[in-house]
């Protein structure tokens, strides 16, 4: 699994740690990582297509404000993403991600945490050999 979660880092907090062979992988499984905490990502249909194009300081900072816009889309247009995919540019911190998903059904939709933030507690992104990883910490 290139997640995982840490249960021990914060008692009313969610923590996970991404991995990839690649910075666009990277961003892509912190997404989804932060999509399993929210709901059972196999009850999510990808029918609704969107673009996020975000720019920011740092590679740290891109990748706080990617998983924070997606929780911005999720309480604003109750929208919920399954499907990522990733183009990051590491020179110029930026980020283009195609996103696919559908708005929340509390019926069929196998609801879990309802992330309300990501916090800088422990976060970074960091290459560690051959990969890159990432440590989040969610408020929920």
């Amino acid at each position: 699994m290139p997640y995982r979660f840490l249960p021990d880092v914060a008692l009313a907090d969610v923590a996970f740690e991404a991995s990839s062979s690649s910075l666009n992988g990277l961003f892509e499984e912190s997404a989804k990582a932060l999509t399993a905490v929210m709901v059972d990502p196999s009850s999510v249909v990808p029918r609704v297509k969107r673009t996020l194009e975000i720019t920011s300081e740092d590679l740290d900072r891109l990748l706080y404000d990617f998983l924070t816009e997606l929780i911005v889309v999720k309480d604003t247009d109750s929208l919920l993403f399954t499907e990522f995919t990733a183009a990051v540019d590491q020179k110029a911190s930026a980020l283009r991600c195609s996103l696919a998903g559908e708005p929340i059904d509390r019926l069929r939709h196998r609801l879990r945490n309802d992330a309300k933030a990501v916090t800088m507690h422990l976060f970074g992104v960091r290459r560690s050999g051959r990969l890159w990883k990432a440590t989040v910490v969610l408020d929920i």
